[in-house]
């Protein structure tokens, strides 16, 4: 029998899924409007990492040196006995919780940390950059349906590597292909674009914003601005300013895009029909990735692409946007308020400095050694706290814990999620019984709450779902009985373009920074770049033996130097790993690709050599704006 439920893993796709427990098969399932019956590999082969043989499925306890089995009574019972000791400092304990998995149950450790009042994080190692770059454009995050892309003329695409993060957004794209839609794309190339584009343009990496610029200095010296368009504009006078003062020919050079192709973008953005933007994660992952995003959301501003069927600006939206907060049901500990916060991609000196020091850790949700810059520097750090880890796998963070405690996994645990790309709520219902002695996080929580001295009891699991589902209208009932739901939001994101700032009114950028200049000493660019077999750090085992790769063009000045008959190194300023060279056509002459998630303990974990910098909004993390160097020893 088929169980329909959901994929929960950090992928906007959010895909309605058919699990048959009894064959190990996943299929998408048909009857959703979004998913339509396909869903991708990583997805489709989830039963690999359910049923893996190094899958963690009974408590384990740090002893002499390793680890030993023990009891969920005996593990909780410490686990307790820690967490009370350091309540009457509530600073001392730490909360860490990423988005390896999502939805409103998923949000549970949140809480109830909050309650504890213990200290948690900043910061953000994905797209709070992008998302904050357009809250400041468009005083809100919407965006229009992802299907309306059938409707373009004609697609920009900044980036997005949709072979690899978002399979039916590629299906959408080929779609509209076969319907005459052209697609443009804009990328340091060496990926899978050409794939579903018309024309490819490569640009050196985190310079998007020059091009863009480029973009809207052709359309000033043309005077092709729609004066309707520019009314529901704050500040236009202060763009038109700063970019009556920029060289069309010097932009152009910053971001190593000729003026032909420059002027070929603007007759894309400038000619009859309609334009839709789609902007990719990975160009606001640079030191100012936030204002790349704003300037190539003002060229769909002044374009006239904004607030039209067929146009807009795809980045983001957000995945809980349909959910309320169930945390005012917990009972017991102390109400919310202020809160410690560490920066999260700094976080082993902020471990080192934290005053009073961090006594327990919690970790859920994130493989936070392996995934965030200066690793190293995170697991000598978290050696120190008593440290708690739920997770399933022996990965760089678990290798850190005291107790690791095994979480039930997709499949096997109940949850309501949203997407950051659609407007559908699937339910998540267990498909198959947890593995061994694996339990959910909300149980554990609910368990290890009844034990501390001053307990902080959870609801039960319907409760905190028909809370959260109260914005949404939609019930739980109707989830239950169809799988999903639709919750209600414009096809067409600013249609009469009014925006959510408080006045109605789209905000344009008003700097725009030089590039900092390439460092001699390490004159290469590293991307770390998603994968397309795996999500993140979810790498089995089997597939990290070996010495890693890095992709460079023939046309970079390290490729010719390099003697790729002996042992070579990827160094940057922080260390050096080994690795193995490969080529790729079409890739920018300076960028070096890795792609990301392998382990430390493989002598995979690239992050040991990337240094913690801070993208130039809402704390993000810059990792492509390391540089390094490859050179033989």
């Amino acid at each position: 029998m088929k169980t329909v439920t959901a994929c929960t893993m950090d992928c906007g796709d959010a895909c309605s899924l058919l699990v048959d427990a009894e064959k190990k098969t996943v299929r998408g399932n048909p009857k959703h409007p979004f998913t339509k019956g396909f869903c991708c590999k990583k997805g489709g082969r989830y039963f690999e990492r359910l049923d893996a043989d190094e899958r963690i499925t009974e408590p384990l306890v740090r002893r002499e040196g390793g680890f030993a089995p023990v009891s969920w009574d005996e593990a909780l019972g410490l686990v307790a006995e820690k967490l009370d000791a350091a309540r009457s400092v509530p600073e001392s304990i730490l909360h860490i919780h990423g988005h390896g998995y999502r939805g409103i149950l998923g949000m549970t450790s949140s809480y109830f940390f909050e309650r504890l009042g213990a200290s948690t994080v900043y910061g953000c190692v994905c797209d709070d950059t992008g998302i904050e770059a357009s809250l400041r454009d468009f005083g809100v995050l919407h965006q229009n349906d992802p299907e309306d892309l059938l409707n373009s003329d004609r697609v920009v695409n900044w980036g997005r590597d949709l072979t690899r993060c978002s399979v039916h957004q590629l299906a959408l794209l080929k779609k509209a292909r076969k319907n005459g839609t052209e697609v443009l794309t804009i990328s340091p190339g060496g990926d899978g674009t050409p794939e579903f584009s018309d024309v490819n343009v490569i640009i050196r990496p985190g310079t998007d914003r020059f091009l863009a610029a480029a973009v809207l200095k052709l359309f000033l010296e043309a005077g092709d601005l729609n004066p309707w368009v520019l009314t529901r504009t704050a500040n236009w006078p202060a763009l038109r300013g700063l970019v009556d003062g920029l060289n069309f020919r010097e932009l152009c050079a910053a971001c190593e895009v000729s003026p032909l192709d420059a002027e070929m973008i603007y007759e894309w953005y400038a000619d009859r029909g309609n334009v839709a933007t789609l902007i990719g994660w990975g160009l606001q992952r640079h030191v100012f990735g936030g204002e790349g995003v704003r300037f190539i959301d003002a060229v769909a501003m002044v374009s006239g692409n904004v607030g039209v069927r067929g146009g807009g600006a795809y980045f983001n939206i957000s995945s809980a946007r349909n959910f309320g907060s169930w945390a005012h049901l917990i009972e017991g500990g102390v109400e919310p308020g202020e809160r410690r916060k560490l920066l999260l991609q700094d976080l082993g000196a902020e471990l080192r400095r934290a005053d009073p020091p961090v006594q327990f850790a919690w970790i859920d949700g994130h493989n936070v050694v392996n995934q965030v810059p200066d690793a190293l520097a995170v697991a000598d750090a978290l050696e120190k706290p008593f440290t708690v880890v739920v997770e399933g796998v022996m990965n760089d963070t678990a290798m850190r814990a005291d107790v690791i405690l095994p979480p039930a996994l997709m499949f096997e645990r109940l949850d309501v999620l949203g997407s950051c790309l659609h407007n559908y709520v699937n339910f998540c219902a267990p498909a198959v019984a947890p593995r061994g002695q694996s339990r959910s996080d909300f149980d554990i929580l609910a368990d290890l709450g009844t034990r501390l001295s001053d307990p902080v009891r959870l609801p039960d699991e319907e409760a905190c779902l028909r809370e959260g589902l109260k914005r949404s209208n939609v019930s739980l009932d109707e989830l239950h009985e169809n799988g999903f739901a639709k919750v209600n939001h414009p096809y067409v994101a600013f249609e009469d373009l009014v925006f959510g700032h408080l006045d109605g009114l789209y905000r344009f950028p008003e700097t725009l920074h030089a590039e900092p200049e390439r460092d001699p000493d390490y004159p290469l660019q590293l991307l770390t770049l998603v994968r397309g077999e795996f999500l993140h750090s979810q790498i089995p085992e089997a597939e990290q033996r070996g010495v890693p790769s890095v992709w460079i063009s023939k046309a970079n000045p390290a490729y010719s130097a390099l003697d790729l008959t002996s042992d070579v190194y990827l160094a940057t300023d922080l260390g050096a790993m080994q690795v193995r060279v490969q080529t790729v056509e079409d890739l920018h002459p300076r960028a070096v690709i890795m792609r990301r998630g392998g382990w430390l303990k493989f002598g995979h974990g690239v992050n040991a050599i990337i240094r913690p910098i801070n993208t130039d909004m809402a704390y993000g993390t810059a990792y492509y704006s390391q540089t390094c160097r490859l050179e033989n020893r």
